[in-house]
């Protein structure tokens, strides 16, 4: 009788120790699941936050025309306000065969590949961009010729056009970035809304909005068919 009492005991305390078990088994799930969601909807969050305009967002000729005078008067901090802190601007450049992709939040930090010139250098090349909303034209290598002022491209001028082309450009996957670099980058590329491109040069400005301001996230500083 004792034996069966003891036999019953143990069996009793194993199936609660069990049942305690799947309890705490199943309220991890459960947690595990919530904090998903919780995640899930943060980040839900964030992209609205970042892709919804602002009520004192300005046009984005607007926004372009001041970064160009800026660019031009060599205005450091004027520059800076369209540099975000957290997404910094990415610069890309080719001093040989691969680009080569630089990522700075303050402008001052950054210097070109050739010579280490600042990037308000630019403007010595960029000397005019009258925007047109339109599509960017063609390009043939076989059509450029510098000393005959021949971009290349079928239409010239500074084009503003959506940033489809470059998102899928692939730069930053043949930069010998790392992989957490180029995880930045690809979080970036779905803030981008409006590509600049400059034929004189084949220069690209490419700017997205976060928290309703229009940041410079891209610059593509190359000279096409150079490589």
């Amino acid at each position: 009788m004792t034996r069966f009492r003891y036999t019953y005991l143990t069996l009793t305390l194993m199936l609660l120790w069990l049942g305690a078990c799947g309890t705490r088994e199943d309220s991890l799930a459960t947690e595990q699941s919530e904090e998903q969601k919780r995640l899930e909807e943060v980040q839900e969050e964030h992209l609205r936050r970042n892709n919804a305009a602002g009520p004192d967002t300005v046009s984005f000729e607007t926004a372009f025309a001041r970064f160009f005078q800026a660019l031009h008067a060599s205005d450091t901090a004027a520059v800076n306000q369209f540099i975000h802190p957290d997404y910094g601007i990415w610069i890309i450049e080719q001093p040989g065969a691969m680009p080569k992709m630089t990522h700075t939040t303050d402008i001052r930090h950054f210097k070109r590949e050739y010579q280490d010139r600042s990037l308000f250098t630019v403007r010595e090349e960029v000397k005019a961009c009258d925007l047109q909303d339109e599509a960017w034209p063609t390009f043939d290598c076989a059509d450029m010729n510098y000393d005959s002022g021949q971009s290349g491209y079928s239409k010239d001028g500074c084009f503003v056009s959506g940033p489809d082309k470059f998102q899928k450009s692939g730069y930053w996957d043949y930069a010998s970035l790392s992989e957490p670099d180029i995880k930045r980058i690809r979080a970036s590329l779905p803030l981008l809304q409006k590509s600049v491109l400059h034929t004189a040069t084949s220069f690209e400005f490419h700017f997205g909005q976060v928290e309703g301001q229009w940041q410079l996230l891209f610059a593509k500083l190359i000279y096409p068919c150079s490589a």
